[in-house]
């Protein structure tokens, strides 16, 4: 079972930095999440899917695109809620498979990081 404190070689991660950058890049992702927004159709519009190439298909393909794009987003504000949370009690950078601190460069690179690369890995196999 992974370490729920970090570990004595877990470096500085400068708390109040660490935060500001995760709580720019909510501010970012809420903003994209807003680009994303398009207005409900008018009550008894259906949106027609057909075999030729036109309006109809194209709105449709966009409406697709923005709703996996809108879950990716949704997916990445949770894992950098979860950091935040993190910060606050203690445990931000501290692999949670297994329990030794993330490289600061992966912190760096993506402050939301709740692996280190070598368990990340292991989970995408």
């Amino acid at each position: 079972m992974p370490e729920t404190t970090p570990s004595a070689d877990a470096p500085n991660r400068e708390p109040k930095r660490v935060e500001a950058l995760l709580r720019a890049k909510l501010s970012q992702l809420a903003a994209e999440e807003s680009s994303l927004a398009v207005a409900a159709p008018e009550p008894g519009t259906q949106v027609q899917y057909g075999k030729r190439a036109g309006d109809h298909v194209a709105e449709a393909a966009d409406r697709m695109a923005r709703s996996r794009t809108a879950g990716e987003l949704e997916k990445l504000v949770d894992q950098v809620m979860a950091a935040l949370t993190k910060l606050e009690v203690g445990t931000y950078g501290i692999c949670e498979q297994c329990g030794r601190a993330i490289p600061e460069g992966r912190l760096e690179a993506l402050p939301w990081a709740t692996r280190c690369v070598d368990c990340q890995s292991k989970q995408r196999r």
